[in-house]
């Protein structure tokens, strides 16, 4: 798994995604957002995601922060359970709808070492309800790149990840009076106008 280059594993969740979403989307992989409004400038994002509706693009426009967690090539792993949750929170700024922090992980590395940081992380986004959603999901390589939403524990158990799994609620930054709020509806019309949403709410 040490090997698998990071963008293939990207394509593959998408296709995974494409499969069991109930509609059509559109979508953008290691995004470099290009916009002389935008604050931060040039913010680049692993993955865009919004509804395709005949050949329009229109919201909820979300975005995702994606970690691949494997081991190196010499087995060793060292895992951090908020791995990627500053990255995520800093993708409210932009003025996205929705915002979610997803973790791919080796199936052994997440069996044996990286469940009880998600569960740990998992927690923490519930308890403080921060802003963003999750999930985790295990990666095997047998011939080919899978993706599930189960393992196997090492007492022969099968765990759920999806019990792990947290619903993104909406960006609150999006309604805010404050400077804050300005900038993040600032950022948001920068967003729709570049990649060419069809903006049916705008901020």
């Amino acid at each position: 798994m040490a090997g698998i280059d990071e963008r293939k594993v990207l394509t593959k969740l998408v296709e995974y995604l494409r499969e069991s979403l109930s509609y059509e989307i559109w979508h953008w992989k290691n995004y470099v957002l290009r916009a002389k409004e935008l604050f931060p400038r040039r913010p680049e994002i692993d993955l865009i995601i919004c509804r395709k509706e005949k050949d329009a693009k229109v919201p909820p426009l979300f975005a995702a922060e994606v970690k691949y967690i494997r081991s190196t090539k010499t087995g060793r792993v060292s895992p951090s359970y908020y791995s990627g949750l500053d990255e995520a929170l800093a993708l409210l700024i932009l003025g996205f709808d929705k915002v979610m922090l997803i973790h791919l992980v080796e199936e052994k590395v997440l069996s044996m070492v990286f469940l009880d940081y998600a569960k740990l992380l998992s927690g923490t986004i519930k308890s403080l309800k921060l802003p963003l959603g999750y999930r985790v999901y295990a990666l095997t390589l047998s011939g080919d790149l899978y993706i599930y939403r189960t393992i196997r524990l090492g007492t022969g158990n099968t765990y759920n990840l999806e019990d792990l799994w947290v619903t993104p609620p909406p960006n609150p930054l999006l309604k805010g009076n404050s400077s804050l709020g300005e900038i993040v509806r600032r950022n948001r019309r920068a967003l729709v106008n570049t990649l060419g949403i069809k903006d049916v709410h705008p901020y």
